[in-house]
């Protein structure tokens, strides 16, 4: 089950986003995510990264590969953004991303497994964000969420249509209010074309 829903300082963890053009080539049919599993067992850079990148940070948030991934479909790692509030602020996050190679006005689909260490009365999100037209789409899952309990793997997803040969795929782990901690864990992330409307 998913939520949508608000959460102000979302911008403040991912930039605008722009595009560049890669050349042309054929539109590939299917999971165009590099390691959307983290089975390459590496740590994403801070910086760039070839694929996976992590941004913003908020609050002393860290980040690693955990072990063992998803038991949705298995695998040895997952990522998990390990957030905590400082003295400075009442806030914590970072933001995962990934550069993909799409076909602008090509459909597709996002799947993406995740889970919560804590519930946190809902002071915690994962939130999933795309390209939607002229701006941002997002898929906000909260910690509190009904149904969703912590420990346990669920998935998100969603569909988009591309506007770009280069648009950003990006995964913001949050928390609001201090001394509120959480681990939120990513594994199996999938994008691949969708035929069916994407709005």
């Amino acid at each position: 089950m998913h939520f949508h829903y608000i959460i102000p300082f979302l911008s403040i963890l991912i930039p605008t986003v722009t595009s560049s053009p890669i050349e042309a080539r054929t539109c590939p049919s299917t999971n165009i995510i590099t390691d959307g599993g983290f089975e390459s067992g590496v740590t994403p850079p801070t910086s760039g990264g070839n694929f996976w990148t992590v941004v913003k940070f908020l609050g002393s948030s860290t980040y690693s590969l955990t072990s063992p991934g998803s038991t949705n479909f298995g695998g040895r790692y997952a990522f998990t953004a390990a957030l905590n509030a400082d003295l400075n602020s009442d806030r914590s996050g970072e933001a995962l991303i990934q550069r993909m190679r799409t076909c602008a006005g090509k459909n597709y689909s996002i799947a993406a497994d995740f889970r919560f260490s804590e519930s946190q009365n809902n002071a915690c999100s994962i939130s999933v964000r795309y390209p939607f037209k002229n701006t941002i789409g997002s898929v906000t899952t909260g910690s509190g969420t009904p149904g969703i309990s912590p420990g346990v793997w669920y998935q998100t997803g969603s569909t988009f249509q591309a506007v770009s040969s280069a648009d950003t795929l990006s995964f913001v782990f949050s928390c609001d209010g201090i001394g509120v901690q959480n681990r939120i864990s990513l594994d199996n992330v999938v994008v691949k074309p969708y035929a069916g409307n994407a709005f």
